[in-house]
């Protein structure tokens, strides 16, 4: 009888640990990242994004913060922070701006 329990809790254990190992990893922002040209859906990482009549619009109606860095890789400084769900001041960040990196 005691085999009997121990077999079973642990096919139990087994099974618990199997489906938790195939639970999908949470890395991307669900939502949109999009001005008038473009639209990111549930973006991850770093997001080139085009001039819109020489200004540099994003929305975010995602459920992460978006940085705005200056140059198109990610790199330099970050010029505003777009939070969830709304847009940089103004509608627009700086002109210079040319990616967003969203988690």
């Amino acid at each position: 009888m005691m085999r009997r329990v121990t077999t079973t809790a642990g096919s139990l254990a087994a099974a618990g640990a199997l489906v938790l190992g195939m639970a999908p990893s949470a890395s991307a922002a669900h939502g949109d990242l999009f001005n008038s040209t473009w639209r990111v859906t549930n973006p991850s990482g770093c997001v080139a994004v085009p001039l819109e009549s020489n200004s540099f619009h994003v929305y975010n109606q995602t459920n992460e913060y978006a940085l705005a860095y200056q140059n198109n890789n990610c790199t330099g400084p970050v010029i505003d922070v777009i939070p969830p769900g709304g847009q940089a001041p103004g509608g627009a960040i700086a002109v210079l701006g040319r990616a967003a990196w969203i988690n």
